[in-house]
């Protein structure tokens, strides 16, 4: 149980630093505004860099976890000129491996990959801080006529985009899950940015749809979730051309994937659905339902993913286009992840750092104490589970006489309050993109 005291030490003390820094906002984001300092290597290097140095090389410590028990394998066959799925076993995207295997070439080691996976994060918060700057939310092809266009030029704003980085990068979730689990998450917010912003910038859903398809192959299934509200939200004269992108990459790939391994490419990442994790619909249920749910899940599991598809078309379909797709994608990411976890039997807190980067650039208002307090509360409860729900056994309580035990009580609570924090962001971002508040 060492690392989840760490963890839980580490993310009391950002909590601590976060409140800090929110005290102090107007001053940091004039600060951030005016004087011009390479601020986000700054914020890597004292936020990601350096913990990293301090954990791995002072320390001496070795990643565990996916790094561990699925990165490096993988990373290390594809490295070896590997056929990921008939190699290696891979839960993942075919290109996952291949892209890890680069950074091997200079350093074969499981730490090797947490050091890219941060440069990755920060990649990823880059480009977020790139276009969501106002000049680029509005002046597109695509809503050069729109009524949101305001002639403001790309540094209005400079302050407050820098300091929702700063903000991010000191959130208990993204630290943890970045620098202490080595997680790759956030690269799928990186490449549905790329491709919305590739999409806007040359007028072409064509190109939109090949880093779509990229985005797919590269991270894992589960991106699926995005690519279909954007076909949805896309106009009628875009949806060809998107799916023409999507399919010039993916066909080609898929093809070569089926006649030289078959159907595991599909197998083995439906295989991880059918383990039960924590927290989602099924553990919170589970005390309470007992055995009438089978353990892989049976059809509950296509119906509540059947479920998630149709509430992500539904709020699609009525996408009133008030707002810049950039920032509407943003909001899908919030909804579409914010809902698988609730919803997939699979589904853990981790997941929270899946949408995070895009929340606080899109529903994070700094004026409003409760909200951000409690946004600070998720965060160190989700940084702290997963470890804690594996070191406890991974528990799946099949009736209500576990609870006697005060353990499992504190973690069958945090579940509650994750679901709920998990639910309230969904529906936040559902209503902003329907046009509520």
């Amino acid at each position: 149980m060492f690392i989840v005291y760490v963890k839980a030490l580490v993310s009391a003390g950002l909590c601590g630093w976060v409140a800090l820094l929110l005290w102090q906002r107007p001053a940091i984001t004039r600060l951030l505004q005016t004087r011009q300092l390479p601020w986000l290597a700054i914020f890597y290097g004292v936020l990601r860099l350096l913990p990293f140095v301090l954990t791995y090389l002072i320390l001496d410590n070795k990643p565990q976890s996916d790094v561990d028990g699925y990165y490096y394998p993988i990373a290390t066959s594809a490295k070896n000129f590997g056929l990921v799925y008939r190699d290696v076993y891979s839960p993942y995207a075919p290109f996952f491996g291949y892209w890890l295997s680069i950074p091997l070439r200079l350093w074969q080691d499981t730490r090797m990959i947490v050091l890219s996976l941060t440069l990755l994060e920060v990649a990823a918060v880059w480009l977020t801080v790139r276009e969501f700057a106002p000049a680029r939310l509005y002046k597109t092809p695509e809503n050069a006529d729109n009524h949101l266009l305001n002639p403001i030029t790309a540094d209005a704003g400079k302050g407050d985009r820098l300091f929702r980085a700063l903000f991010y990068l000191s959130l208990p979730v993204p630290f943890v899950m970045c620098v202490f689990s080595g997680q790759e998450d956030v690269g799928l917010w990186l490449l549905a940015l790329w491709a919305v912003a590739t999409w806007q910038r040359r007028g072409s859903p064509f190109w939109g749809g090949v880093l779509l398809a990229l985005g797919l192959l590269s991270t894992k299934a589960v991106f699926i979730f995005i690519i279909i509200p954007l076909f949805f939200v896309a106009t009628w004269r875009q949806k060809i051309p998107l799916v023409a992108g999507l399919a010039a990459l993916g066909l080609p790939v898929l093809v070569f994937l089926y006649l030289n391994v078959g159907t595991l490419f599909i197998e083995q990442p439906l295989d991880e659905g059918d383990y039960l994790k924590a927290p989602n619909w099924r553990s919170l249920l589970n005390p309470f339902i007992g055995g009438l749910i089978p353990a892989n899940g049976g059809i509950y599991k296509w119906l509540t993913l059947l479920t998630t598809v149709v509430v992500l078309v539904g709020v699609a379909l009525r996408y009133r286009r008030n707002r810049p797709l950039i920032e509407a994608t943003g909001l899908l990411f919030v909804l579409a992840f914010g809902l698988m976890t609730v919803m997939q039997q699979n589904a853990v807190s981790n997941y929270a750092y899946l949408f995070m980067l895009p929340m606080v650039f899109t529903l994070a208002d700094f004026k409003k104490a409760g909200w951000c307090a409690a946004l600070v509360g998720f965060n160190a409860l989700a940084a702290v589970h997963p470890s804690l729900w594996w070191r406890m056994g991974m528990p799946y309580y099949k009736g209500l006489e576990m609870f006697g035990k005060p353990l499992f009580l504190l973690e069958y609570g945090m579940e509650i309050l994750l679901l709920a924090g998990f639910v309230g962001y969904a529906w936040q971002a559902g209503r902003r993109l329907t046009g509520g508040r």
